[in-house]
């Protein structure tokens, strides 16, 4: 079968894992996205000689819950589109890291198993091409540096909330741009930071007519997800992440580690651009968290962030342990850096080599506990409380500071972190901090009593003056 209508050919041409084709099955909200996709309008040249054939959309936003359906319906739409769009055009599929573009290549590929229509589409590693029209689509991710220099006809943007920060979607936002017929389909769940870029793209699509906009908040759940699920999820999740997970609700943490406030008093500095006399801290991740280096110094009262790195390894590409000294050992010679501190395990092969390399400055390896993770998380909170340490800006490390809360457990207040944001940057800054305040005290505690007086704004209260039985702790969770 062929066909020039794209919503036909995913209704009749595209099968489901159920072996349905997809029209037998699609709920009205899905139909309705492909054929926002896919409207056009006419509209005359620049120099009116002739008639141009544009999306009645300039960008597609649907906001669902996990599991309803966004990855499965870009690579629908982006197949449809690669069958019957204009011959040789290039359309590219970008999510934020090389693990989740793979699960739209893992739709490709199921659809094209499953369906007779795309047998003689070739599919490789990152690249399907329709070889009738020479038209292709690209897969890439963050990770991919050729972002810029691309003519899209169609993006297709998987899951934006999850977005580190917006370089990817900059340089895909203005590729668009380029053509008056390219067009942006974004699919993404609830986010938290109502700050960030992804937000603001939210509320510029749902307050345009030129935008499509359609968010699942308040509706029933798909018909392929479980009531019975969904009260197990409720009662295991964080609160914060069901609302977005499953209630499709952009939701700020409740019982934030830290206020906006603080740290936005704390953000006025800039990266260091000179030598100082510091200290350093590395929060070691090799596949799904990422390697976090700090270095800070001291200013009078003041801790200074000079710098935040960040590498970051996949499941096919860890971080490599070496490629973490050689970035030690640059940083120590530009920084100065006097001790280094690394919190894990495996660093300790890498800790005794550097011991060797790095005459004069001393390197450790340290194993987390719950001790140091109290002295961590109660000092770093002590220094944005009193306005004593100052940062340049880093998203990644504001993502995570503001979204860590803190809950009660066994008498005991607890950080702890979203199951989508990890705390490795906030890790690095609070070792390196430790480090360099050099406490002997013991982990600085609180107790509910004492925090619930300080969210409350008592300007009396120092909650670091009384030491009791209940501290600052870590929650030990894996997301992945």
């Amino acid at each position: 079968m062929t066909t020039s209508d794209p919503i036909k050919l995913i209704a009749e041409s595209l099968i489901l894992p159920n072996d349905q084709p997809y029209g037998k099955c699609w709920e009205p909200w899905q139909k309705q996205f492909f054929e926002a996709i896919f409207a056009t309008v006419q509209d005359k040249g620049r120099l009116r000689r002739k008639t141009i054939t544009r999306p009645r959309f300039r960008l597609c936003f649907s906001e669902r819950r996990r599991g309803e359906s966004k990855t499965e319906d870009c690579a629908a739409a982006a197949l449809a589109d690669l069958l019957t769009g204009p011959d040789w055009h290039r359309s590219y599929a970008v999510a934020g890291d090389a693990e989740q573009a793979a699960l739209i290549l893992d739709s490709i590929r199921g659809f094209q198993a499953r369906s007779p229509i795309l047998t003689h589409l070739q599919v490789t590693r990152n690249v399907v091409l329709n070889p009738a029209t020479n038209a292709e689509l690209r897969v890439m991710s963050s990770d991919d540096r050729t972002a810029y220099g691309i003519r899209p006809y169609r993006v297709w943007f998987d899951e934006l909330s999850l977005q580190p920060d917006e370089r990817l979607w900059t340089a895909m936002w203005s590729a668009i741009g380029k053509s008056p017929a390219s067009q942006m389909v974004a699919v993404s769940m609830a986010g938290w930071d109502f700050a960030s870029f992804a937000w603001r793209v939210r509320e510029q699509a749902a307050s345009s007519e030129d935008y499509y906009f359609h968010t699942r908040e308040g509706s029933e759940l798909a018909p392929w997800l479980s009531e019975r699920d969904m009260a197990e999820q409720r009662a295991t999740l964080h609160p914060s992440d069901f609302a977005r997970f499953w209630e499709c609700k952009w939701t700020e943490p409740k019982g934030g580690w830290i206020t906006r406030e603080m740290y936005s008093t704390a953000e006025t500095g800039r990266e260091s651009l000179k030598d100082s006399r510091c200290v350093g801290f590395v929060d070691v991740g090799l596949v799904h968290d990422p390697t976090a280096i700090a270095v800070v110094h001291q200013q009078g009262e003041r801790v200074i962030l000079d710098t935040l790195r960040t590498l970051q390894g996949s499941r096919n590409e860890p971080v490599q342990l070496e490629a973490v000294e050689d970035l030690v050992t640059d940083l120590t010679k530009r920084f100065g850096v006097k001790r280094w501190v690394f919190e894990s395990p495996q660093a300790v092969a890498s800790v005794q080599r550097l011991q060797q390399r790095l005459r004069g400055t001393e390197v450790e390896a340290r194993y987390p506990t719950g001790e140091t993770q109290a002295r961590l998380f109660g000092g770093l909170y002590q220094l944005f409380a009193n306005h004593r340490i100052v940062i340049y800006p880093h998203d990644q490390l504001r993502k995570e500071a503001l979204s860590l809360v803190t809950k009660t457990v066994g008498g005991r207040l607890k950080v702890v972190e979203s199951s989508s944001i990890h705390q490795d940057h906030v890790v690095a800054l609070g070792g390196a901090a430790d480090l360099i305040e050099a406490r002997d005290d013991g982990p600085i505690v609180i107790t509910r009593q004492e925090w619930s007086s300080r969210w409350r704004g008592d300007p009396n209260l120092n909650p670091y003056e009384q030491i009791s039985n209940n501290a600052f702790d870590s929650w030990p969770m894996d997301p992945d």
